[in-house]
């Protein structure tokens, strides 16, 4: 099949990411897949309103933003998406009675939109140094009218799609996925095909999210060391 932008099936779009954008935040991430670009930024622990308090656990509050117009019903279904999966990753009862919020602000929209914001997420919690499990990575991939299965669609391929997968991993764990968003008309066997397809994906973003890491430490080691 011939790919809008030349890509091949199993093929990611080019990768982004810059580190500590935001000045008035503990922590922020802007991840670029192609054109597809989420800025997310990170306050906590902070002081929390009385009716969030939890006793033993920060609490977590998700807060996303489209490119154009007032958040959607399919926003909120990001805003659910993430904060479900940092819930399970983020250390929150090492911070009891505290609240740990991310904001996420669209920058631009071509696809794959949740992964990306995912994965924005998690570069700017590591910024903010808020503790976590591990990294947690995401990918998207759509099965298309003739049955082939295409990673990181666009979102020109994903409005001809006739179904989508998202799914989320934690970085090393065996375990199955943090979180899964799998819609419209598709077999057992392109399910587990997309699962196989997104898993390997994952593992070039971490691999991905390491190098950035490394990049940013040692650029603040040198800046030290002067």
């Amino acid at each position: 099949m011939q790919r809008p932008d030349r890509r091949e099936a199993n093929q990611i779009r080019s990768l982004h990411c810059m580190l500590g954008q935001l000045s008035r935040v503990d922590g922020s991430a802007q991840f670029s897949s192609g054109k597809t670009s989420v800025l997310c930024g990170v306050y906590g622990p902070i002081d929390v309103k009385v009716y969030d308090e939890k006793l033993d656990r920060a609490h977590i509050e998700v807060k996303f933003r489209p490119d154009i117009g007032v958040p959607t019903t399919k926003d909120k279904w990001v805003e659910s998406a993430v904060r479900s999966t940092f819930e399970k990753e983020v250390l929150a009862q090492l911070h009891p009675r505290t609240l740990v919020q991310i904001n996420l602000q669209v920058r631009e929209n071509d696809g794959s939109v949740d992964a990306t914001a995912i994965n924005a997420t998690t570069m700017a919690l590591v910024d903010a140094g808020v503790p976590m499990k591990t990294t947690v990575a995401a990918a998207a991939c759509v099965v298309l009218k003739d049955g082939s299965i295409v990673a990181d669609p666009t979102k020109e391929e994903a409005e001809l799609a006739v179904s989508t997968h998202t799914f989320a991993f934690a970085n090393g764990s065996s375990d199955g996925p943090l979180y899964v968003d799998s819609r419209g008309r598709f077999s057992m066997a392109e399910y587990n095909r997309c699962y196989d397809l997104c898993r390997l994906t994952c593992d070039r973003i971490l691999a991905f999210m390491r190098t950035a890491l490394e990049s940013k430490i040692q650029k603040e080691s040198a800046i030290s060391a002067v």
